[in-house]
């Protein structure tokens, strides 16, 4: 189904929709249906004049009775006639009427993380819900929801717009989910779940200083986002960006919009260089870990010799003897961003830090955990210590803590975060990424999930290992648990790492709600920053005797720093 650009007027279009008369159901075991498309049934701004955006039919377009799906229409139109062929008079009592596009099931919408600003939502996964009436007509009902993009040119000259991406705290905007018509309402699960959509123009788009209505509208599904942040990213030919953090005043409700007004002025474009931890990308000089594979050291050209042999007690993140695991890495010649384990006591991963990875699968159980350790470690290990006293310990996730339950953001390789500062931590330094040459910059976002490690103590609970509880009383999810990471900026280099200039902060658990998917953080509410710092905050019931009884781990991947240019 297609939008107009253009504004109409109410009464115009009313009549203009009302102006064929209905078909109906022919002979034999063909059924013909009348799809209307007017304003009782459409999606429109509140706007003081009272105007809208119209939807029509598109050609291509068709419609499920029950789970049957008709024939596709030939022509763009405001009343369209459907066919079902080979359908008897039973399979039409249902009167069940279903627009959409993209889903394999007539009732399960399917919204698309990657849509086309051509103006045919449908093709995007906008999704509509009707019942038939006596002279089998009907009038859709739209239940995905909209955003409209009204973005203008201001000063300067811009190259055309390739892009713009809208990304969510975490909320589920894409994705495959469930429209239960009978009760009108959607279903709480979401298959495939995306927080960010990214609508593409074919061949760009020239922004101008005034619009006729809207230039490109996005299909979203229903969400809670009142409140909370939204980041509009627009991306134009020459690789430049601008991005915005709006604060919507109203959900996503079904069949509801949101209108997004921008006006992008040439001197607001930057550069946006991102840290995507992958071999091609690599544009540093040669680095040295002189402490690694014995006495040799071990020279690192490319991001994945970084990667340790294995995820636990390796030469590169555990060192000859487990102190003097000075490993490091720099992103030469790209973002600058540098890291280096703190010396917490000694140099060792133990202490905190931020080691590469490409170690992901999915699951999080004890048989999962198990399967993979056998491939890691091997199958002669597991079955060793399946059912033998120790083997919690022998057995444990720790052992898989560099895990990402799905694949990277981007490419082969990511980063995996641990270490935390509580009142019972031993830790005195947290783990930071700098810039190398000390200037202050924007690091705009990262994407961040859960560890396997995590997940699995998340929703089991802490075991004991050797008999050591941990002092926790950590047995699995509550409704009232809750555990974030907070990042601190620092303007200075040298800044006293108890007085940040800013900070900010995203979950990772709220409640049953538990990141599991890769989740956008906007970073760059920190400002211009030297270095920035991360740590850990938990509900109570997730610490113990000894401070935070959940595993410290994060996974991030593909941090994009501002460069102006």
């Amino acid at each position: 189904m297609k939008r107009g650009i253009l504004f109409a007027m109410v009464a115009v279009l009313f009549v203009a929709c009302q102006k064929n008369d209905s078909e109906v159901k022919a002979t034999g075991n063909k059924l013909i249906v009348t799809g209307y498309s007017n304003i009782e049934t459409r999606t429109a701004f509140d706007t003081p004049d009272e105007k809208t955006i119209p939807y029509t039919w598109t050609a291509g377009d068709c419609v499920w009775l029950g789970e049957n799906k008709s024939n596709s229409i030939a022509t763009d139109c405001t009343l369209a006639t459907f066919e079902f062929e080979n359908i008897s008079d039973a399979n039409a009592d249902n009167g069940h009427i279903f627009y959409n596009m993209t889903g394999d099931q007539a009732n399960i919408a399917k919204v698309l993380s990657q849509q086309s600003a051509d103006g045919n939502l449908g093709n995007d996964g906008d999704f509509g819900y009707a019942t038939l009436d006596v002279n089998n007509s009907f009038r859709l009902e739209h239940q995905t929801a909209y955003v409209w993009f009204d973005t203008k040119r201001g000063s300067g000259t811009l190259p055309l717009l390739t892009s713009i991406t809208l990304s969510t705290e975490g909320l589920k905007i894409a994705g495959e989910r469930t429209y239960d018509y009978e009760n009108g309402e959607w279903s709480d699960a979401i298959t495939n779940g995306r927080s960010e959509i990214t609508l593409s123009f074919d061949g760009g788009y020239e922004l101008k200083s005034e619009n006729n209505g809207v230039m490109a509208a996005m299909v979203v599904l229903p969400a809670e986002v009142e409140g909370t942040n939204i980041t509009v990213t627009y991306k134009f030919a020459d690789g430049r960006v601008f991005s915005e953090v709006k604060n919507p005043q109203k959900n996503f409700t079904s069949g509801a919009t949101q209108r997004v007004s921008t006006t992008i002025n040439e001197s607001d474009l930057y550069e946006l260089r991102v840290l995507t931890f992958e071999d091609e990308d690599a544009k540093f000089s040669p680095m040295y870990l002189d402490y690694a594979d014995g006495w040799s050291g071990r020279e690192i050209s490319t991001w994945s010799d970084l990667i340790d042999a294995t995820q636990y007690y390796g030469p590169l993140l555990y060192g000859n003897d487990q102190m003097d695991a000075m490993y490091f890495w720099y992103d030469e010649g790209n973002t600058e961003l540098y890291h280096m384990f703190p010396d917490n006591y000694a140099y060792c991963f133990w202490g905190g830090g931020h080691a590469i990875s490409n170690y992901w699968g999915p699951g999080y159980t004890d048989n999962d955990r198990n399967i993979y350790i056998a491939k890691e470690y091997g199958q002669e290990y597991v079955d060793y210590w399946t059912g033998k006293p120790g083997a919690d310990a022998a057995l444990g996730w720790f052992l898989l803590q560099l895990m990402a339950p799905i694949a990277p953001h981007s490419g082969d390789n990511f980063c995996v975060h641990y270490g935390y500062k509580d009142s019972k931590a031993y830790i005195e330094n947290l783990p930071e990424i700098s810039f190398m040459d000390c200037e202050p910059r924007v690091i705009d976002h990262m994407y961040i999930t859960n560890t396997n490690y995590t997940l699995n103590q998340l929703f089991n609970g802490v075991k004991s290992e050797e008999g050591n509880t941990f002092g926790g009383n950590w047995t699995g999810l509550t409704e009232d648990a809750w555990l974030k990471i907070v990042a601190y900026g620092y303007d200075d280099i040298d800044a006293d790492p108890y007085e940040p200039t800013s900070e900010t902060e995203i979950y990772l658990v709220k409640g049953f709600n538990v990141v599991e998917d890769w989740q956008r953080w906007d970073l760059s509410v920190l400002g211009p920053v030297a270095k920035v710092r991360f740590n850990f905050l938990y509900s109570d019931e997730m610490g113990g005797r000894y401070g935070f009884t959940i595993p410290g781990y994060f996974a991030y991947d593909d941090v994009a720093v501002r460069f102006d240019e």
